[in-house]
């Protein structure tokens, strides 16, 4: 049990031996869960200076607390010359001697924290490669994104152009068509001019997801297929990057009315409270789809790399629920949303 470092310096006594290796493996322990769970992952890895500063100077403080009292105790049983002279240099720092003694500061760290740093070490070099390895595959999705984006284009902008003069010469004649290119003109003008964006407005990117079902409502009207969409909450002061949701609106269309022989339905929901976005889509299965089978082959840039982008770009401020049923199909987001600069 007791480490080699302790047993150079304090050969005097056993117990005193076995009292710190205790109370050093319980000290690293200690720090290491604090400091690369909970302070590392929330201050450090978002870069906030000054609270990750203050954890550090309080688990000092914490530790060289404990070494005061570790101390103290120790040289009520043991008399040895090296408890005595380490438990005088604790004793003349006095309790607050971690900010105004550097001594016994050091002699407190230098006891406590060598193997807990290298621990540390090794974690925040793991996350650092695992954050280089998932911002490539971030960079990797975007580019495939843009590059099926560019490949489905046939010169955008003269299309985009083309059907806003379109809809100026019929829309006297056949509103109703009109509509639809309006929608479609919006859909286009949101992929071309909004999606470079880093993060858009949330109010857009829902108004984005009502044009897109909108169209599909028109697309299927000669099929019975119940297309809902409710909102709720207040979307405007928030944003949130661009084409996430669209996703999950793509593959209900695609794997859950695509090939159904009866009633279908397609359900869409968005509720904002308090900067918490909850994003449902369900749709219905077709019968001869078994359960899961929606997952398989993801529309657009696919569940998968969509669960990907939110772990790179909101970590740990989002929950990604999917529910597969025999007969359904549902999708929940909850994820948190940043307010307008």
């Amino acid at each position: 049990m007791r480490y080699f470092v302790i047993d150079i310096f304090y050969k005097d006594n056993s117990l005193v031996d076995n009292w710190l290796s205790i109370s050093l493996i319980i000290q690293t322990i200690s720090i290491y869960y604090f400091l690369g769970h909970y302070v590392f992952p929330r201050y450090l890895y978002n870069f906030s200076i000054v609270p990750f500063t203050i954890w550090l100077l309080v688990c000092h403080f914490i530790i060289y607390e404990s070494n005061y009292l570790l101390f103290y105790y120790l040289q009520q049983i043991n008399i040895g010359p090296r408890v005595e002279r380490d438990w005088q240099l604790f004793h003349h720092a006095s309790w607050y001697g971690c900010f105004s003694n550097g001594a016994a500061a050091f002699f407190s760290s230098f006891y406590s924290f060598p193997f807990a740093i290298i621990l540390l070490t090794i974690q925040v070099v793991n996350a650092i490669i695992d954050l280089r390895t998932k911002n490539l595959l971030l960079e990797k999705d975007k580019l495939n994104l843009e590059l099926d984006f560019l490949k489905s284009q046939v010169n955008p902008h003269f299309l985009f152009n083309t059907l806003n003069s379109v809809y100026s010469r019929i829309f006297d004649t056949d509103e109703k068509a009109a509509d639809l290119i309006l929608r479609l003109s919006e859909l286009m003008r949101y992929n071309l001019y909004e999606t470079s964006l880093p993060k858009i407005a949330l109010d857009k990117e829902l108004a984005y997801i009502q044009n897109y079902l909108g169209l599909e409502r028109n697309r299927l009207s000669d099929r019975y297929v119940v297309i809902d969409y409710e909102q709720s909450g207040t979307p405007s002061g928030y944003q949130i990057t661009p084409l996430l949701l669209i996703t999950f609106v793509e593959n209900a269309f695609k794997h859950g009315i695509k090939g159904a022989t009866e009633t279908a339905y397609v359900q869409v929901s968005a509720d904002v409270t308090a900067g918490q976005l909850v994003f449902r889509v369900e749709n219905s299965i077709p019968k001869k789809l078994p359960v899961g089978e929606s997952d398989k082959k993801s529309g657009g840039i696919g569940l998968g790399n969509v669960r990907r982008r939110l772990d790179a770009l909101y970590k740990d401020n989002y929950e990604l629920v999917v529910t597969p049923t025999e007969n359904t199909y549902e999708v929940m987001l909850i994820i948190q949303v940043e307010v307008l600069p």
